[in-house]
């Protein structure tokens, strides 16, 4: 069927309702901000339909913020939303991209202590101090975002006195410290405007927000921001271009899938090469000397048959085993989920495959039902802690030594939507500690 036929036909079997929708949008499309829209009487006569559709109509396009309305007065075209690409690059950057003037006003710059969390981000010792510096972001002069930025204090001490007005933080990272970045884990969630960040925004108390935090990694893998922006709903939206995958990895690239038993020998041989690449100084050199692939791959067998625990790998377009992740019910308390090993052999590292795998396992659990997850890793080891804490977990006390490797452990817990707190006392099954993520987690 012809497309011209085939459009005409959905049109004639859409609700009445939609299909006024939809002329509006193209009536809205050619109309400035602020311009006033027919009133639903006209509307009625013009398009030949009742009421109640208009209302309808009019209701789902208020709903989608591309009008609003005036009691007495009328309805109007809303201000357009600025869009934007999800990616790896700058306000300013973005703005003028999509012909937007950008701009920045500074509203605070402090130094401080970091928070167990922000320190976790950054991989910063307890006692470490940040920057943190709040600005509101510009759009032909209107404000549309509020950021906190957290960065190093000690590494970037003194940058505030050039992070002005209208002045582009990751050009000046590139230009006075030579940081080039790579990589960044962000998330989106919706929050609703306080007091403050309403008159700051201009919007009303209880607005919709778009909420987006950031760690930014350099090109060394070192974290160089931890920054959390908040976005006007009614202003702004994100576009990400998504493919579905069609099949085998291509050159770069690496399949998911469930692991056997024909796997343990593999999987074996990155578990070694993540602990010789990571744990030096974590735990006793003779420790990671002693470890043997065949005794190993013996033990991961079993585990990979487990029917409490459950095994994913992740593979190479050649089959290669690059990394895995262990994940199941917590023993200490049933109704969470836990994460029992994840490893990247260092080869496959910054390629976001230890990030792949521990989206995937968390995914899993959460279809399972499971509420928290936790998961057990080296204190000493700040890279993996960082990037635990850039998934949402966070310490919740528990500690635990293993004799055979004496290295102190702690528990991370990341909790389910209506945020349970962590079960009291629960003890990871002794199985290996196998949880403590190793160094080149991508």
């Amino acid at each position: 069927m012809p497309d011209q036929a085939r459009a005409a036909e959905e049109r004639a079997t859409q609700p009445k309702s939609g299909r006024l929708h939809d002329e509006l949008v193209e009536l809205i499309r050619g109309l400035p901000e602020g311009a006033s829209l027919p009133p639903e009487r006209e509307l009625c006569a013009t398009h030949g339909v009742s009421r109640a559709t208009v209302r309808h109509a009019l209701q789902r396009l208020e709903a989608e913020q591309r009008i609003y309305r005036r009691q007495g007065r009328g309805t109007f075209v809303a201000h357009a939303k600025i869009e934007q690409r999800l990616g790896l690059t700058s306000h300013t950057e973005e703005m003028r991209a999509s012909g937007i003037l950008p701009g920045s006003k500074l509203i605070n710059v402090s130094r401080s202590p970091a928070s167990a969390g922000v320190a976790a981000a950054l991989r910063l010792p307890g006692a470490a101090e940040v920057l943190r510096i709040e600005r509101l972001r510009l759009a032909d002069g209107d404000a549309i975002a509020l950021e906190v930025l957290y960065l190093n204090a000690e590494r970037f001490d003194g940058i505030s006195a050039s992070l002005g007005d209208n002045v582009s933080f990751y050009q000046l990272l590139h230009s006075d410290y030579g940081v080039e970045l790579s990589s960044a884990e962000e998330t989106i969630e919706a929050v609703v405007a306080g007091a403050r960040e309403a008159k700051l925004l201009g919007c009303g108390q209880g607005s919709a927000l778009l909420l987006l935090s950031r760690l930014t990694l350099d090109t060394q893998g070192r974290p160089i921001e931890y920054v959390r922006s908040l976005y006007r709903g009614d202003r702004f939206r994100f576009r990400q271009h998504l493919e579905r995958s069609t099949g085998a990895p291509g050159p770069g690239e690496a399949l998911l899938r469930a692991a056997n038993a024909a796997d343990a020998a593999a999987l074996a041989a990155v578990f070694v090469a993540a602990w010789r690449a990571s744990y030096p100084g974590v735990v006793d050199a003779a420790v990671l000397e002693a470890l043997d692939e065949r005794e190993l791959a013996g033990w991961l067998e079993q585990l990979v048959s487990s029917s409490n625990q459950h095994t994913t790998l992740a593979a190479s377009s050649d089959g290669s085993v690059l990394g895995f992740v262990r994940y199941g019910e917590d023993p200490g308390d049933a109704r969470n989920g836990h994460i029992y090993a994840l490893y990247v052999h260092p080869r496959a590292g910054r390629r976001g495959i230890g990030r792949r795998l521990l989206e995937h396992g968390l995914a899993e659990l959460a279809a399972r039902g499971e509420r928290a997850v936790t998961l057990w890793v080296f204190e000493a080891n700040a890279r993996a802690r960082g990037f635990y804490a850039a998934a949402g977990f966070a310490p919740d006390g528990a500690r635990r030594v293993e004799p055979e490797y004496g290295a102190p452990e702690i528990r991370l817990v990341r909790p389910a939507s209506d945020r349970p707190s962590a079960a009291a006392g629960a003890q990871a099954a002794r199985t290996r500690p196998l949880a403590g993520l190793q160094g080149a987690h991508g």
